[in-house]
């Protein structure tokens, strides 16, 4: 059979156009770009506007940077308006009133007797100190106080349950406690679960409960500490590339070093913080 030929009523296929197809079923046409561009020409071939607009413009535009310029010096405290801001919040250094003869110091203690004595204490600044105030550390165990704000176990009970408090002396030489009423200040970190048992060794690692547990000494090893010792007939020097190190101790994996004999590993940073009650492998 020869080819087909097509019939009189069949054209050929129109071609598909972009309006119909399926990538346009979906999502819609691209804007031209030759649009845009006369769009840009058109607008690039307008004339100039004549100086008076263009003058009234750049006043406005200059308007405005001022006003932004004003909006944004308002509420800062410099020198120069430091003394207005003072004045307006009531804290002004000028000079007390009635205020002929007082005594200038920073020490708590001696701020609170010239306080009892009724003497006029002054701050470094000039302003008159009315009423001091100092810390205490007071134990909500047993509910005594102590002024050693050093100590962290309580001196009566013994126990780790100190917590700093505020105190101020009035004129008659009472002493006032302010309590803070945030419940957060006893916090019961370390009481839900049970403590670890107790390590032992040279280098042992427990937690500090009391205040005359016994620690370890954290000596070095006898190895390291023959290292110092110039008397060996097998002594050699430190820069020596001969020289023993101890390098698989306990002490030396702590980063020990003994600082009587001057011997031992060195820490490669000194000011590195070390953690404490780390769980090791």
């Amino acid at each position: 059979k020869g080819p087909r030929q097509p019939g009189p009523g069949s054209g050929p296929a129109p071609p598909d156009s972009d309006e119909f197809g399926s990538f346009l079923y979906w999502r819609p046409p691209l804007p031209s770009i030759e649009e845009e561009l006369r769009e840009l020409l058109a607008i690039s071939g307008s004339p100039e506007p004549p100086e008076e607009h263009r003058s009234s413009a750049g006043g406005a535009s200059a308007g405005e940077e001022e006003e932004d310029e004003e909006s944004d010096e308002e509420g800062w405290i410099t020198p120069s308006n430091l003394k207005q801001a003072q004045q307006d919040t009531g804290h002004c250094d000028t000079a007390p009133v009635g205020v002929q003869v007082g005594c200038v110091t920073t020490d708590f203690a001696m701020q609170n007797v010239l306080l009892q004595m009724g003497l006029h204490v002054l701050a470094v600044n000039g302003m008159l100190i009315r009423r001091a105030r100092s810390y205490i550390l007071r134990c909500h165990g047993c509910f005594r106080t102590t002024s050693d704000m050093t100590k962290v176990f309580c001196p009566h009970c013994g126990n780790k349950t100190l917590k700093k408090v505020a105190v101020s002396v009035s004129d008659d030489g009472s002493l006032h406690m302010h309590f803070s009423r945030n419940p957060k200040v006893l916090n019961p970190r370390g009481l839900r679960y049970p403590l670890p048992a107790p390590q032992g060794g040279k280098h042992a690692n427990n937690p500090h409960l009391v205040e005359d547990q016994r620690f370890p000494q954290q000596r070095l090893s006898r190895k390291a500490r023959q290292k110092t010792n110039v008397f060996d007939p097998d002594y050699l020097a430190g820069a020596s590339p001969f020289a023993e190190n101890d390098v698989h101790s306990r002490a030396a994996q702590l980063h020990l070093r003994d600082a009587a004999l001057g011997a031992g590993r060195r820490r490669l940073n000194p000011n590195a913080v070390t953690k404490k009650f780390v769980k090791r492998r």
